[in-house]
Parts: structure tokens; sequence; C-alpha cells
């Protein structure tokens, strides 16, 4: 452990989400909140229809002050219930993000508070990055499904939701040309126009 530093901030502790102090970070994605908006509008019309259902059982019960107690007390748990629920979804959605640096493809995927996924793709092995956007709202609201293609047998990279998929895309293009060059490794397209401008000026 290097003198002056923590365990946790020792390399023994560190995983593969978190970033090294020789990366630089290229861009932060999280999850487009319009993936999460189905279960808020869920969420109001369960909790429209448990007080709309309260008010009307409560004549058949008598409007006494003791009913009236009741249903207030059941109305606010109603509420409270509603508002845990999508705090937790909230919660929960937003840990879902993909970390582009200049090395490496961070991607984590939570899809509940005790099911977490994170893997990370070294910019060498990325193939192809490919976005799309189909439908009105992707369009309308800038979000998309993300695909990073892999070399080998490694799985590809899926990123639903993901806000200003194109721009994203070219992000992470730009950053495995530049690692490419600057490893000195082939693949790169401007790495090769590069050397075979060179190769022309030598030749010269």
């Amino acid at each position: 452990m290097v003198a002056g530093k923590s365990y946790r901030e020792s390399e023994y502790f560190k995983t593969i989400e978190d970033v090294g102090n020789d990366e630089r970070i290229m861009c932060i994605v999280h999850q487009h909140p319009f993936g999460i908006i189905f279960i808020y509008i869920l969420s109001f019309l369960c909790l429209a229809f448990a007080l709309f259902g309260i008010s009307i059982m409560l004549p058949s019960f008598g409007g006494t002050t003791i009913n009236y107690g009741t249903v207030g007390m059941l109305s606010v748990f109603a509420v409270f219930l509603i508002g845990l629920i999508l705090s937790l979804a909230t919660f929960v959605y937003r840990k879902s993000k993909l970390t582009v640096t200049d090395k490496n493809v961070v991607q984590i995927i939570q899809n509940g508070l005790l099911n977490r996924k994170v893997s990370q793709l070294s910019l060498a092995n990325v193939e192809d990055v490919t976005s799309e956007q189909k439908g009105i709202f992707s369009n309308l609201f800038s979000y998309g499904v993300l695909n990073i293609e892999t070399a080998g047998e490694q799985t590809n990279f899926y990123f639903n939701y993901c806000p200003n998929p194109h721009r994203v895309a070219k992000i992470i293009l730009h950053a495995k040309d530049d690692f490419m060059i600057a490893t000195g490794q082939t693949g790169s397209t401007r790495n090769r126009l590069h050397n075979s401008r060179s190769s022309d000026h030598n030749h010269y």
C-alpha cells in the first residue's frame, strides 16, 4: 500500500469501475430520464385510482369522524408508498451509466437494488460504435440505443436510453482513434494516414 493512502484508496481495493489516475475522462453518460417516465405515470395512475376507490367506498361505511380519519391515514400511506417506490426506482435507474476514458469504456447496468453488472472494455478492443434512434419520442427527446461492437469473443456493449447517442458514439470513436495513435497500434485510420504521409515525405 502506498504511504499516506487509506486502504480504500489503495490499488488493492480499486474495482474496474474506478478510473485510474493515469486516465482522462472523456464523458460520463447516464440513461435518459424518458426511460423511467412510464414508471412515474403508472405510479400516479395507481395513486389516483387508490384515492378514487377510497372516496367511493367511504359513503358505504357512513361519514363518521372515525371513517374520515381512517381514509386520511390510508391516503397518506398510499402517497408515502408511491413516493418510496418512485425514489427507489429513480435511484436504481440513475445508477446505470457509461464512462468513457482515453483508455477504457466502463459500463454499469443496475437492474435492481441487488442486481448490478459492471463491464470494462479497452479501447483497443472496440471494433465499431453504432447509434440508433427509432420513433417520434426518441428523436424528439434525443435518446436512443448505443451499440459498442467488440473484438473477438467479448460481449458487445448495449446502452439503452442513451442521451445524444450519435454524439457519444463519435466521442468513443475519436477516443479509440487517439488511443491507437498514442500506443502506436495499427487499426487507426488517422494513424495509417499519418504513416502514409510520413513515408511519402521521406520518399521525396
